[in-house]
């Protein structure tokens, strides 16, 4: 199975002590740093644009809110939010795609759903992830199967062990309900019908709990809700383990598949997962200004109080910093032939 990256926090007081150990820091927009001096802040005192690629009030939306004050503290800036929907998400990672570094713009990125969509080759996409200048990832995004608290299915073996066609719900292809089920059902070997057509996850899950549909496939920590309202209770969570807001919930790993080739889809689909949501700035930003994206973000991402709200609002944090988590992008980007052909089924 894939091997999660560990986290790896790096503190701006310890990149202080060790940028002090070698001499300084280097130039940065023209400044010396030279003769003792210290390197000019890029983003110190200027005004740094968060873009969320959704309308306000999503989990997307949800953590850049919770996240600006605190980065903006640690980059001594002013971080603000800035919602550019559109086009599932792609306008406005086309347009950090092409922006010019000194417009001093980062985005919380929906990397699942943006390699899923590069990969497949799906219309609208105008980047290249692996060229973005990734800052560092927030949290893995596991999509977890749910269905109505008095659905016939009681396990995800109720779903492998189906003769019937399993039905899914989804918001349209491309998207994250889509792409596991055709996903899991090719992996597994269960018949599914996928319905499509919903204005939103909303209205999508209101069709499994009225018993029109009978599974809903989504990010994990965006239906915590329902399942603490008792509207769906949850079934497998596509992971390597289970996750602590879901103890009971096994992962997929519990569930052999049936040969190397259907084993591949499944890590891909975790690791499609693990990429998860995350900051990215983009491409070309220089090293010294990136750099101090990453500590400032780090720093953010350390803070007690941050953590304990984000935990109130139950939004995991699970930190990769941006070397190791461009790796993992990449590594994603690369996927083998029977992933690729699965996703653009999926779209």
């Amino acid at each position: 199975m894939a091997v999660r990256p560990l986290p790896r926090l790096v503190g701006v007081a310890a990149v202080a002590v060790l940028l002090a150990a070698c001499g300084g820091g280097s130039e940065v927009e023209g400044e010396s740093g030279s003769g003792g001096e210290e390197a000019a802040s890029f983003y110190a005192g200027e005004t740094v644009d968060l873009v969320v690629p959704y309308d306000p009030g999503g989990g997307f939306d949800v953590y850049a809110r919770a996240i600006a004050p605190y980065l903006s503290e640690c980059l001594d800036a002013q971080v603000v939010v800035k919602n550019e929907p559109g086009a599932g998400g792609l306008l406005a990672t086309n347009a950090t795609a092409v922006a010019d570094p000194d417009d001093r713009r980062i985005m919380i990125m929906n990397t699942a759903g943006f390699a899923a969509a590069q990969i497949a080759g799906a219309e609208g996409v105008q980047f290249d992830l692996s060229e973005f200048s990734h800052v560092g990832r927030i949290a893995g995004a596991p999509t977890a199967l749910v269905v109505a608290t008095d659905s016939d299915i009681t396990s995800f073996d109720d779903i492998l062990a189906s003769e019937d066609p399993v039905r899914f719900v989804a918001t349209g292809p491309g998207s994250e309900g889509y792409i596991a089920a055709t996903g899991l059902a090719e992996a597994y070997g269960f018949p599914i019908e996928v319905i499509t057509g919903f204005p939103g996850s909303g209205e999508a899950r209101t069709a499994v709990v009225a018993g029109d549909a009978d599974v809903m496939a989504l990010t994990f920590d965006s239906l915590l809700g329902a399942i603490e309202a008792g509207e769906v209770r949850p079934v497998v969570l596509v992971d390597e383990e289970a996750d602590d807001l879901l103890p009971d919930t096994p992962p997929i790993t519990d569930f052999a598949a049936a040969d190397d080739r259907a084993e591949g889809l499944v890590d891909s689909l975790v690791e499609l997962g693990e990429s998860g949501r995350s900051i990215a700035a983009p491409p070309g930003l220089p090293e010294e200004p990136l750099s101090e994206l990453r500590d400032a973000f780090a720093c953010a991402m350390e803070n007690e109080e941050l953590l304990e709200e984000l935990e109130s609002q139950k939004r995991p944090v699970d930190v990769v910093e941006g070397e190791a988590y461009a790796e993992q992008v990449q590594e994603l980007l690369d996927a083998s032939p029977e992933f690729e052909a699965t996703l653009k089924e999926s779209f």
